[in-house]
């Protein structure tokens, strides 16, 4: 089976048996929690490997179930669970300074999870994961500048993302093309 069949049957999620469908929710919040306490302060947001871990679920199961397991992880952030970088977790973290990034991250799991099957070849998957992140900074300086003033929200808390978000983009879609093979 070619990785593009095999992400294909895995956006094709619904076809899935239900526990296969619960398992990759479980999987994918504990991947997002897991990628999380790897964690770099830089600024107002932290670097995290969060990112490449939403992507890769993105690539492997699909938007429908990449997004049930971002729902499923913020859910658990936002009832105080520990799950967010440095461990954050109740409503207050949630709803922070990072929401946009949070927010983008589900509107960016959806994104490519229903396009990764479409993707023919590992360039085009790193440029639509790219797409992705661009999906999560956007949103994110969006909720960062309710916060603070637009111009340093881009300085201080987009661009110092930038190399990281590239280098994990391509980890990303190698991961992906990978572990579809």
């Amino acid at each position: 089976m070619t990785a593009a069949a095999s992400r294909r049957r895995a956006s094709g999620a619904s076809s899935q048996p239900l526990p296969f469908q619960a398992a990759a929710v479980v999987a994918g919040a504990l991947a997002l929690a897991a990628a999380g306490r790897v964690s770099f302060d830089l600024g107002p947001v932290p670097i995290t490997l969060q990112t490449y871990a939403l992507f890769v679920i993105a690539g492997l199961f699909g938007g429908r179930l990449g997004l049930l397991a971002v729902l499923a992880w913020l859910a658990a952030a936002a009832f105080g669970l520990p799950v967010l970088a440095d461990g954050a977790g109740g409503w207050r973290a949630v709803t922070g300074h990072t929401a946009g990034f949070l927010a983008g991250m589900a509107a960016a799991v959806w994104v490519v999870g229903e396009a990764a099957p479409k993707a023919r070849g590992w360039v085009p998957l790193g440029f639509l994961v790219l797409g992705g992140h661009a999906i999560v900074l956007a949103v994110g300086w969006a909720g960062l500048a309710a916060f603070m003033d637009p111009k340093p929200a881009l300085t201080v808390g987009i661009v110092p993302l930038l190399p990281g978000a590239v280098l994990k983009s391509l980890a990303a879609a190698a991961t992906i093309r990978l572990m579809s093979r």
